[in-house]
């Protein structure tokens, strides 16, 4: 666990977070719903491993990786159309870190705002949400939807902070990406990186300058006021 010296541990009163790579331990569950679309066309499947750096970068990253193929690709909308479909199946199940629920469970226990802030589309991370006993007292759920720009824009923790009326420079934002800590910089908020997360083995994260990093949820408790 690292802290930078000029960011405040005391000043932080409110805490946002990521969801994939971060909250839940997803991959499995995605890399399922793009080999059941494999399957639908005969293909054998891929091993879980294979999808893990793509799991937080959304259903392009994993069709990428399941099919080659791109957006740009004319079989891209139907592959992606069938791809939520099967994972739709899936995700009421959610796998949550190791540590996750202990340290959601510290954070209402002192009565702190906290809610989730994902690439995400909005019905599914809504889904995950509801199916998770820890996760009952999330505040605010904003995930990808018309009108929110995707990470590394900073627009959906600001939606949140504009809805839940927190001051940005008492939020703490976690993710596992780049783009996390792109956009909780963006909008203000201290910057925390997950390092149990799905960020690439070979990137150099002193580059992103997070203000804290943190190898399980754990250590995140030392920072609640």
């Amino acid at each position: 666990f690292s802290v930078e010296p000029a960011v405040s541990q005391k000043s932080l009163t409110s805490f946002l977070f990521d969801m994939d790579g971060t909250l839940v331990d997803s991959a499995a569950g995605l890399a399922g719903a793009v080999n059941d679309v494999r399957a639908s066309f005969g293909f054998p499947p891929l091993p879980a491993a294979d999808f893990r750096e793509a799991a937080s970068e959304g259903s392009a990253a994993l069709l990428r990786v399941g099919f080659g193929v791109t957006p740009e690709n004319p079989r891209y909308p139907s592959l992606r159309e069938s791809f939520f479909t099967a994972y739709e199946a899936r995700c009421r199940k959610p796998t949550l870190f190791p540590g996750v629920t202990e340290l959601l469970a510290a954070i209402d226990r002192k009565g702190l705002v906290w809610g989730i802030v994902t690439n995400k589309p909005q019905e599914f991370a809504e889904a995950i949400a509801a199916s998770t006993p820890a996760m009952a007292r999330c505040a605010i759920v904003v995930g990808s939807r018309p009108g929110i720009p995707l990470k590394p824009a900073p627009d959906g923790i600001l939606r949140a902070l504009k809805e839940l009326a927190l001051k940005p420079e008492q939020t703490l934002y976690t993710g596992d990406d780049r783009r996390d800590i792109e956009a909780g910089k963006a909008a203000g908020t201290s910057t925390l990186l997950a390092l149990w997360g799905y960020r690439p083995k070979d990137a150099d994260t002193s580059l992103w300058a997070p203000d804290f990093t943190a190898s399980s949820p754990e250590d995140i408790i030392r920072l609640l006021p």
